[in-house]
């Protein structure tokens, strides 16, 4: 079947996350306060961020909701009396920058590429706590946002893939039916599924992961090469 569509996940899928360090993140934030009690530490800080991850942001799965990262934020400065001048657009890409680094996923790119040169309409949806923009800002770091039509972030639409309805609201902003749509992602928990749910065609990048049997009803594929060679059948 021909891909009408392409439907995109974001970490492990397009980019790898190479590193994550929120305690550079929080030191920026911590920087760019406008106000800070007096007898409050860095450390504190740091403790409360630690709670309100292990409270909240760790359960986002569990519950199959998105918890936006200004609404977490919020739970850590508003609790301990920080308070901000600057526009919560930028304190969101200054922590971004300041804590997270990522490397291309080998081949996206040439496939990306060439799926455009033939005129499929692309773009990414992602678990992401983060806005589209900001994923956008690091896809673009890499050459690959020019190829998307839009970037979609489950914190902009309030549930996790692999709600369907992600999925089927994804589908209807690309403007192809989800039947036609071929979804490339990493995880089977919540890419496959999902787009399994909502009736596209799943791709499930294994990137060579053997110890995960191929499944039924998807797909398979160890790189980017070979989902080119998949469309290509």
């Amino acid at each position: 079947m021909k891909a009408g569509g392409l439907l995109l996940d974001y970490g492990g899928t397009l980019v790898e996350e190479v590193d994550f360090n929120p305690k550079a993140g929080n030191e920026v934030l911590w920087n760019l306060a406008a106000y800070r009690p007096p007898l409050l530490t860095f450390d504190q800080l740091l403790a409360r961020a630690q709670t309100v991850t292990e409270m909240v942001a760790d359960r986002r799965d569990e519950f199959g909701i998105e918890t936006p990262w200004p609404a977490l934020n919020r739970l850590v400065h508003d609790y301990l009396g920080i308070r901000f001048e600057l526009a919560m657009d930028h304190l969101e890409l200054a922590f971004w920058k300041a804590s997270v680094t990522t490397a291309p996923i080998p081949g996206a790119i040439q496939v990306l590429s060439e799926c455009h040169r033939r005129g499929t309409p692309m773009a990414v949806v992602s678990n992401s706590s983060f806005r589209a923009d900001v994923i956008r800002y690091e896809l673009e770091k890499h050459g690959l946002a020019e190829y998307l039509a839009f970037v979609m972030v489950s914190c902009e639409y309030a549930v996790r893939k692999p709600s369907v309805l992600l999925f089927s609201t994804a589908a209807a902003r690309l403007g192809v039916s989800s039947e036609d749509i071929w979804f490339v992602g990493d995880r089977l928990d919540t890419d496959i599924r999902g787009a399994q749910a909502a009736k596209m065609k799943p791709v499930w990048l294994r990137r060579g992961n053997s110890s995960a049997p191929p499944g039924n009803g998807y797909l398979v594929a160890d790189s980017w090469q070979a989902i080119l060679s998949h469309m290509a059948a």
